[in-house]
């Protein structure tokens, strides 16, 4: 098929679209929202808050069918793969952005594979560290760490995870050298941590809130430019000075490319209502999440934004995986 002739489709397809909308024909049937993690965590938790406002706006239910496998990509390619009519939507985190950068073949390509339709919220995972460590600030860690290059470990929550690349920003940013130690997933890393065989970690203020209050644990700075909900009292990076931490991960919807844009547009709209709620706030942020509700353009900036810094880190640090 030739490009004018994709292109007419296309075309007729939006007009189809647009029709539809103005008869009130889409949505008439239930909606497939597929999040590429198991159900349980933080952004199951996440999909369902939103699948449900959404839902209740577009006046059909949104169903969340959890696909986890492949780091994600099991998820990805069943929506990449859907019919791009507004039926089949995905529920994902950064790494949509971050995994291409770190694998050699991802098997898709973030901005041409899929349609962004909304930042629903963002994570600010909080840097903690033991507290038989003895320090109980930014400032006192590195002090620390400058003084034994290379004998401080940390745990994270995977090779190439998040965790891991905003340490790899961090011992650049303040001159430090560690150990880097990947776990499979979240807990393990906090287990250790509490144990004292790490150091500090990267981790959710979820996951580590509880035993921070109960006095196991010191949280002693957050990535963005905003305090995290459940840890308010924890300094960001910025407020101590190292402006290389502002970028934080996000929550993101997408729909498969080529889905029509009045659609999309709708969905966004949705999206952002559910995450401007004040009834549903408490709830969004009990996940240590905060709302967003962003436009489809917005989301395509963040994640141009975030492919450009990660894309540097893994470069220079040459992190690749299988």
């Amino acid at each position: 098929m030739n490009i004018a002739r994709r292109t007419l489709l296309a075309f007729a397809a939006t007009l189809a679209c647009t029709g539809a909308l103005a008869q009130g024909a889409w949505p008439d049937k239930a909606i497939r929202l597929i999040v590429p993690y198991a159900a349980g965590g933080a952004t199951d938790g996440f999909a369902r808050i939103v699948a449900e406002g959404v839902g209740k706006r577009l006046g059909q239910s949104v169903v969340v069918d959890n696909r986890p496998g492949a780091n994600g990509g099991l998820g990805l390619t069943a929506v990449q793969r859907a019919p791009a009519d507004g039926y089949t939507l995905l529920f994902t985190l950064t790494s949509i952005v971050q995994n291409p950068l770190l694998y050699a073949n991802a098997g898709y390509d973030p901005f041409k594979d899929f349609a962004p339709v909304s930042e629903a919220g963002r994570l600010p995972i909080v840097f903690t560290v033991s507290t038989k460590l003895g320090v109980d600030s930014l400032a006192g860690f590195v002090e620390k760490a400058r003084a034994a290059p290379g004998k401080l470990s940390y745990g994270s929550f995977g090779a190439g995870s998040s965790a891991h690349l905003y340490m790899e920003l961090l011992q650049d940013a303040a001159g430090i050298q560690l150990l880097h130690v990947p776990y499979k997933g979240e807990a393990p890393a906090i287990t250790d941590l509490l144990g004292g065989s790490v150091d500090a970690v990267f981790v959710s203020a979820r996951g580590v809130s509880p035993h921070v209050a109960a006095g196991k644990a010191k949280s002693i700075a957050v990535v963005g430019t905003a305090r995290a909900p459940l840890a308010s009292e924890v300094p960001t990076f910025r407020e101590q000075g190292y402006t290389a931490m502002d970028l934080v991960g996000w929550f993101g919807m997408f729909a498969p490319a080529g889905t029509p844009a009045p659609i999309v547009q709708r969905i966004s709209e949705a999206v952002a209502e559910v995450a401007r709620d004040p009834a549903l706030k408490p709830r969004i942020e009990a996940l240590g999440v905060i709302p967003v509700g962003s436009t489809p353009e917005q989301l395509t900036q963040t994640m141009r934004a975030d492919q450009a810094v990660w894309g540097q880190v893994v470069k220079d640090k040459n992190i690749r995986l299988e």
